[in-house]
């Protein structure tokens, strides 16, 4: 770790300036994040902002990789009360005006930047891995038919898919009693007897 990470003046701006950073992202979109306005907006130089990112382009990237998160993580837990639970908290960060300001930039810009393709792939694109090895081990404790391990990306789009259509193209504000009707939809069929 370099010197300046050591340095808790250093963690601090950097911590100031990039609070600051999704503030103007939410504000007024990419656009907004610029070195000027984020050193004014967090109360320190401009040099010090551009001392942890030498150009817009990080400078945004890192705001954009700092409120991201990965969409969907599972232990061993129930599935259904996994997805339940995570979507629903899931939606708290999607109503709220950083949650759709992040999303929607790294939607728009993964076509284009590579960057920030892996920041969309560290957010949605593992989820499908990790929920398949989730799926077969429900399979074994009897929670879902089997085969339902081959269907991962699938589930996850028949319960994402309309939990992100609801909000950012009907402005819907997401809830708890949506996120159950998606995921128990979505799960109905690999449920054992059906």
């Amino acid at each position: 770790m370099s010197p300046a990470h050591d340095d808790p003046r250093a963690r601090r701006s950097r911590a100031a300036a990039l609070a600051a950073a999704t503030e103007l992202l939410v504000e007024g979109g990419p656009e907004r994040v610029t070195h000027a306005t984020v050193a004014e907006r967090a109360g320190v130089g401009r040099a010090t902002v551009y001392r942890h990112w030498p150009d817009q382009q990080a400078l945004l990237l890192d705001a954009l990789a700092h409120d991201a998160r990965p969409l969907l993580t599972f232990d061993d837990g129930p599935v259904r009360d996994q997805l339940v639970t995570q979507l629903h908290q899931l939606s708290g960060w999607l109503n709220q005006p950083s949650g759709v300001s992040v999303i929607s930039t790294i939607v728009e810009r993964a076509e284009r930047d590579e960057d920030v393709r892996r920041i969309r792939e560290e957010m949605f694109g593992h989820a499908d891995q990790r929920f398949t090895e989730v799926l077969t081990a429900a399979v074994e404790r009897g929670e879902f038919r089997p085969g339902v391990q081959e269907h991962a990306r699938d589930l996850i789009a028949h319960i994402l898919g309309p939990l992100l259509f609801q909000r950012f193209m009907l402005g819907t504000r997401l809830d708890k009693d949506l996120v159950i009707s998606l995921v128990d939809a979505a799960l109905a069929p690999w449920r054992p007897g059906t």
